[in-house]
């Protein structure tokens, strides 16, 4: 009994176990299909999304990203069209260009609308379109991985509407408008002693080509504002101060005009610069010359002033008699001619030098005063002769001088002595006769020895005078011959 109620208690044991075996297995089904179905719905939920990833991507290909901003215009989600009219509106409603003068006063203002002024951005658009990343755009719409635009555009404005519109200003037709001048060379400046550029002024007359293009210019760059002074549109001088030839012709002025000569002019300073030369100045043709004319009466003048040539003479001879002498051929004497043909060579060369002028007859000293301290003196009336050496006399003669009867009288004045030498025979119509020692000093008339006659001075000349010659003794002649130099002051003179 007890085994068999083991039997049977042991029996039930087996049934449960296979029982909850049947069980486990339906579970487990149960859980398989469930994640089947789980899976299935993600991978549905999954495909679902990246369609619409990939459809919203391509949405902005043609769009542009939220938050795209150009230049401050929010372009999100537009299309190039729309974008294009976005921007458009922004410029055009704000666009105006200002045109300033030369002191940066507002001249007239316009708007865009005035010129008709129409923007393209479609290249920028499509540009921007193409580089931008469609797949980013849940970034963008995160406000993240965005980065700043730069713009750009063409601008079409019509010439012939822009040259309308100035017109219609009054901008080329003002009253006070003014034309501009030339830059020039100035009248010669004292102050400067030479001349100088007048700079060109600009004036206030606007050049209508310039001034359409560089409008048209500022219109294409939608500039602000265009300071028509600083972009040149006012009408320019035709000569500046920078012009090679007036540069070159202000060259050649200052250079004659420079010129500095420091005359010694028997014995006077006498100093000529511009301030008398730029008188003398001629232009032909963009070349300079000189007035001759001019120039030559200013060296006559000064001839005339300091030569003593030809001019009378205050002598005070050994007697203490003041005597007002004629002037023989004697004394300090401008070469006109050649002093002018050589002071037009300095100036137009532009010298600073110092200079005698050229002579054609120098006294034996300098300054009105010309004998000097040095001079021979023939007293005609008295027949005596005196030699002086610097104020001191060094001896004194008598003389036989020409002959009064014959009409031969030694002429009075003031001479020098032409030259001088030994030896020498003097011929005449009627006369040869050699001398040992023989100083002309007015052309024939001269001072010579003069062996033959026995006797000197007294009146001797009245009847038995010479040809005109001073008549002097051997020894005499010898010793006033040592003395002698070319241009020595001869002094004859008759009471």
């Amino acid at each position: 009994m007890e085994e068999n109620k083991k039997t049977a208690e042991s029996v039930p044991a087996v049934d449960n176990a296979e029982g909850t075996a049947s069980q486990d297995g339906a579970t487990e089904t149960r859980k398989g299909a469930r994640t089947k179905k789980l899976l299935i719905i993600t991978v549905l939920a999954v495909s679902l999304l990246l369609l619409a990833y990939v459809g919203i991507a391509f949405y902005f290909k043609s769009h542009f990203l939220p938050g795209t901003s150009i230049e401050g215009t929010l372009l999100g989600f537009m299309d190039s069209e729309e974008a294009e009219s976005a921007l458009t509106d922004r410029y055009m409603a704000e666009y105006t260009l200002t045109l300033e003068g030369g002191d940066g006063q507002e001249i007239v203002s316009f708007s865009a609308s005035d010129f008709d002024i129409k923007l393209n951005f479609a290249d920028m658009i499509n540009s921007r379109l193409q580089i931008q990343n469609a797949y980013m755009w849940p970034l963008a719409l995160a406000g993240r991985g965005l980065r700043p635009h730069d713009v750009f555009f063409t601008t079409v404005c019509d010439e012939e509407v822009i040259k309308e519109v100035l017109t219609q200003s009054g901008i080329f037709t003002s009253a006070g408008a003014v034309a501009p001048t030339n830059a020039y060379i100035s009248d010669y400046r004292t102050e400067l002693h030479g001349y100088e550029i007048i700079p060109e002024e600009a004036g206030t007359l606007l050049d209508k080509e310039a001034t359409m293009a560089h409008v048209k210019e500022a219109l294409q760059e939608l500039d602000t504002v265009l300071n028509l002074r600083e972009a040149g549109c006012y009408a320019e001088a035709e000569i500046t101060a920078e012009d090679a030839d007036l540069l070159k012709s202000l060259q050649s002025l200052n250079r004659i005009a420079g010129t500095v000569i420091t005359y010694d002019w028997n014995g006077s300073e006498v100093i000529l610069d511009g301030d008398t030369i730029h008188e003398w100045i001629i232009e032909e043709d963009g070349d300079y010359s000189l007035d001759m004319e001019l120039l030559s009466e200013y060296v006559a003048a000064m001839a005339k002033k300091y030569d003593t040539y030809g001019k009378k003479r205050t002598f005070t001879t050994v007697q203490d008699v003041e005597l007002t002498l004629l002037s023989g051929a004697y004394g300090w004497k401008t070469d006109k001619t050649a002093e002018t043909e050589t002071l037009a060579e300095l100036i137009m060369r532009g010298k600073v030098t110092e200079r005698e002028p050229e002579y054609s007859s120098k006294g034996y000293v300098k300054g009105k005063n010309d004998i000097g301290t040095s001079f021979v003196e023939i007293d005609l009336t008295n027949q005596h002769l005196y030699l002086f050496l610097e104020g001191e006399q060094v001896l004194e003669t008598d003389f036989v001088s020409g002959s009064v009867v014959d009409g031969h009288m030694t002429p009075s004045g003031v001479f020098g002595i032409t030259y001088k030498t030994t030896n020498a025979v003097l011929r005449g119509d009627d006369y040869v006769t050699p001398v040992k020692y023989w100083m002309p000093f007015n052309g024939h008339v001269g001072m010579h020895d003069a062996t033959w006659r026995s006797s000197f001075g007294g009146d001797i000349y009245m009847n038995n005078g010479s040809h005109g010659c001073i008549n002097l003794p051997l020894a005499k002649a010898k010793e006033i011959y040592s003395y002698m130099t070319t241009g020595f002051p001869v002094v004859c003179y008759y009471y």
